[in-house]
């Protein structure tokens, strides 16, 4: 009777028992292993929360740490992994994966040098790790050191011969120096490898694409897309390529959809301003160029598409003036500089572009050829 009164006790109090004592090892892997069977289900916000069951009871548990960040790496929420990796490291300084993690986060936030100096301090521990080895060569790609990411990537195929993220390494890098059939080759092998590899598809897709296969490279990425129907990658692909096949809405709505899910996305932004450009809605151009430009203010696609835009209306505006000229509306090259003068004073095209004094010399000259020939008839 004393021990059935002992085990109800027991039953009832177990929740504080457990929270001071924290989780058995066996509620800990069952916690995990939940977490990775949503993970690969892409249910990424229910496996966080059974990681944060575990980090309720112990806050400091490394390997739940390390897991959750890594779900944030996948999410794209880079700022939370970042956070969670440091929390990691803090806890156990020693840990690779904390150290890898951090790097990977900086590399996704554009901070090339911080993840460098993350994935150098544990090749200084193990030369030989995967994860540094793969970090060091795609910060490379993103450099333009091609030839220095493929050393990266080619060691540690000598450790793996199928590992696939230094094939992708290596498929992205021949890409880059246009040596399609080798890349093209490398994402087949992917592909014998992991049949459902988005990655290597949407490689596959850009290969056909720059090739002028269009065909094929629509088929590589509506593959991709049948995967995962919101994976950005594929739909750029979609867009660009509907772009240059001068289908202009499909283009658009597609570019819409990305910035759906991601407003910041600068290539989305960058693009739709492209299709407006030729649908002749050159002021949401310009907007879609700015708020590129916001995001990153050197980007000289977003730079140049908006130059041009500006450049065209204004070249627009003095055809105009000088028809006008020629019909005789203006009749005097005095009145023709003091108009085109105005239009250099105009407050919105003065912000954004000034004609120069030679440009101003030209089209007086050309006016008065102009009106010479039509007097001598």
């Amino acid at each position: 009777m004393k021990f059935l009164i002992f085990m109800g006790i027991i039953a009832v109090f177990s929740p504080l028992f457990v929270m001071a004592y924290g989780l058995t090892n066996q509620e800990e892997i069952q916690y995990l292993d939940n977490s990775i069977s949503l993970y690969k289900e892409k249910k990424y916000d229910e496996s966080i929360l059974e990681l944060d069951k575990i980090l309720e009871f112990d806050p400091e548990n490394v390997n739940a740490l390390n897991k959750k960040a890594n779900v944030f790496l996948t999410q794209g929420k880079y700022v939370n992994a970042l956070q969670n990796f440091e929390r990691a490291h803090s806890i156990d300084p020693k840990n690779l994966e904390s150290i890898n993690g951090i790097g990977f986060s900086y590399y996704n936030l554009d901070r090339y040098d911080d993840a460098v100096e993350q994935f150098e301090d544990v090749l200084k521990k193990d030369r030989r790790n995967i994860d540094a080895l793969i970090g060091s060569g795609n910060v490379l790609l993103k450099l333009d050191q091609y030839d220095d990411a493929i050393l990266f990537f080619n060691i540690v195929l000598k450790i793996d011969p199928n590992n696939i993220s230094a094939l992708i390494g290596n498929a992205q890098a021949l890409l880059s120096v246009n040596q399609h059939k080798l890349s093209l080759s490398l994402y087949d092998k992917i592909l014998e490898l992991d049949l459902g590899n988005i990655e290597a598809l949407n490689g596959k897709g850009q290969v056909f694409l720059e090739l002028e296969q269009y065909e094929q490279s629509r088929i590589a990425f509506m593959t991709a897309q049948e995967i995962d129907p919101e994976n950005i990658t594929t739909l750029l692909g979609l867009a660009e390529l509907n772009f240059i096949e001068e289908k202009n809405i499909k283009s658009q709505k597609i570019y819409e959809k990305i910035l759906a899910i991601d407003p910041d996305n600068t290539q989305a932004l960058i693009g739709e301003a492209s299709v407006l450009v030729q649908l002749g809605r050159f002021d949401d151009a310009l907007q879609h160029f700015d708020e590129a430009l916001e995001i990153d203010p050197n980007n000289l696609d977003a730079l140049n598409g908006k130059d041009m835009v500006l450049n065209d209306r204004v070249n627009d505006s003095l055809d105009l003036i000088l028809l006008i000229t020629i019909i005789g509306s203006v009749t005097s090259v005095v009145s023709f500089c003091v108009v085109l003068l105005k239009i250099k004073e105009n407050a919105e095209l003065k912000t954004k572009l000034n004609i120069s004094n030679e440009q101003i010399e030209d089209l007086v000259d050309k006016m008065m050829k102009t009106m010479a020939k039509t007097k001598s008839n």
